[in-house]
């Protein structure tokens, strides 16, 4: 990003003196926000955010690593006052030194966060996912104010989807059932089915 279209709106000092505002504003737990940029030419305000330098174990043999450098993963995440927001994640890269281990080197990993290999953060896929659940929202729509492609969009909800159609406890004791279609461009079909027993609600999706 060029400093003439990107606009430092926050900055904080790494490990010791995170703005604490700043990390609640975000709410990206376990992880503090080291800068906040707008990028003018493209629209898109950009968070930086990296994890506090802490003791981490190897998951294969549990021995302290060391630190081996950090890489920058650049995620979509769910707009944020009205623009579409890219989440620069540094993700610190660890090395296992025991010689019996056969883990050389790993990078961190939050699920919570975002899945490995993710485009979208995971609130991002549930922020979509809720859109075309509660407000009808099309694919299209969510991925042009998340500032993405269709593509983008339906890869990283899909996953999601699936596991809730697959998940069969969903519709335990329901006596009512009534379907939705909704369909979405390119030839791709989204079920809602919306469950409703008196007053409980449940919504099921399948891709």
């Amino acid at each position: 990003m060029s400093e003439p279209t990107a606009r430092a709106a926050a900055r904080c000092h790494r490990d010791t003196h995170y703005c604490s505002r700043c990390d609640l504003l975000v709410g990206l737990d376990g992880l503090h926000v080291t800068a906040v940029e707008y990028d003018h030419d493209v629209g898109l305000l950009v968070v930086r955010v990296e994890s506090p330098r802490t003791p981490t174990g190897c998951p294969s043999c549990g021995v302290i690593a060391h630190s081996h450098g950090r890489s920058d993963v650049t995620l979509v995440d769910a707009p944020c006052f009205d623009r579409p927001v890219r989440v620069v994640w540094r993700k610190r890269i660890w090395r296992c030194q025991e010689a019996a281990c056969p883990r050389k080197a790993f990078t961190e990993q939050d699920q919570d966060i975002a899945r490995p290999r993710a485009l979208l953060t995971t609130r991002a896929c549930w922020w979509a996912i809720n859109q075309i659940r509660r407000e009808h929202g099309s694919i299209s729509g969510i991925a042009r104010q998340l500032g993405t492609s269709w593509n983008t969009v339906w890869c990283s909800i899909r996953p999601l989807l699936q596991e809730m159609a697959d998940d069969e406890s969903r519709s335990a004791g329901v006596r009512r059932l009534g379907v939705d279609e909704h369909v979405v461009r390119h030839e791709a079909l989204l079920f809602r089915m919306e469950v409703r027993d008196l007053h409980r609600l449940a919504v099921a999706a399948v891709g």
